[in-house]
């Protein structure tokens, strides 16, 4: 949690086979990875992402705000805002394996909602807003320490969560929290052009079928609109200080990685990096393989290898 400005749903196996590369004695050539195609899990995550994603959009039929910022009055958040918020996030923890479904605390959505009228009568966020502030509130600033924040509206704010744009989200935080095996309900406040979601110290048991690491993009195939720069890597207890993170292309080419810091402050423990010149404006399916190599877990060092499809959802 920090300053932010702007899967039962399983996925069928992809079968993937690593071919070595090869050698003569002048050089060496990169032979492609196999990658099999699986229609049935394509189709699977285009029915989620058609479902859930596609579903939560806000149209024109959606309410309205109903507050006042001149007057201080905080409004409310309407039952079909909240289904297509809450829609949102379940895409989103649906696609990297969590099949817990999220509940409400109306009691944190209160305070939330007077957090997220204090952002919008400022037209700023703060995690510690001062009490100068037009429209303060002690509730809207508990609120306002223990969530996410964005100037934006309805379930498109979650999407921002996700993505973690600007320069100060390399952590990504917000994806983190959302994106928590162990996070049990959230608050959640909402305006015209502010967004609070209430994530931190909603923590419970982790779902017994939950996957064995959280990543985004996720696993095998994912919509290529939704694969952001930042990639990220999850694991409860897991140590990333040795961890030397690959990515190949269908191709074989390696792709160029820049690494982010270490931050262990939010949610599981993260390794964040960002790839370069992955095509997301594709429409032919397009597969990368990640490899994750000495990540320590309990005293042992452990190595991960994953494939990432990413397809695009509207063909």
């Amino acid at each position: 949690m920090y300053r932010f400005l702007q899967r039962s749903y399983f996925f069928s196996a992809i079968l993937l086979f690593i071919v070595l590369a090869s050698c003569s004695k002048d050089d060496e050539t990169a032979i492609p990875p196999e990658i099999e195609t699986d229609n049935v899990a394509r189709a699977t995550a285009k029915t989620l992402y058609q479902d859930y994603y596609e579903a939560s959009k806000t149209t024109s039929s959606d309410a309205q705000w109903n507050g006042d910022s001149a007057n201080c009055d905080a409004g409310s958040i309407t039952d079909g805002i909240m289904s297509k918020i809450f829609q949102r996030v379940h895409y989103f923890r649906l696609a990297v394996g969590l099949n817990n479904t999220l509940t409400e605390n109306s009691g944190q959505s209160a305070k939330a909602q007077e957090a997220a009228l204090m952002m919008k009568s400022n037209q700023e966020l703060d995690h510690f807003p001062p009490s100068s502030w037009s429209c303060y509130t002690d509730d809207g600033s508990e609120a306002a320490g223990k969530s996410n924040l964005a100037m934006s509206k309805n379930a498109e704010a979650v999407d921002l969560y996700i993505s973690e744009p600007g320069s100060a989200n390399g952590p990504v935080g917000h994806r983190r929290w959302l994106l928590w095996p162990r996070l049990q309900s959230i608050g959640v406040g909402n305006t015209d052009n502010s967004n609070v979601l209430w994530v931190v110290g909603n923590s419970g048991t982790a779902p017994e079928d939950q996957p064995d690491y959280i990543a985004w993009p996720p696993a095998e195939y994912v919509p290529n609109n939704l694969v952001y720069p930042r990639w990220s890597f999850s694991i409860k207890g897991a140590d990333f200080s040795q961890t030397t993170v690959s990515m190949v292309d269908e191709m074989g080419n390696s792709v160029s990685i820049t690494m982010e810091d270490l931050n262990t402050v939010y949610g599981d423990p993260t390794i964040v990096w960002v790839p370069q010149n992955i095509n997301t404006n594709e429409t032919e399916d397009t597969a990368y393989v990640v490899n994750l190599t000495d990540v320590e877990i309990d005293g042992e060092l452990e190595n991960f290898e994953y494939t990432v499809i990413l397809f695009d959802p509207n063909l």
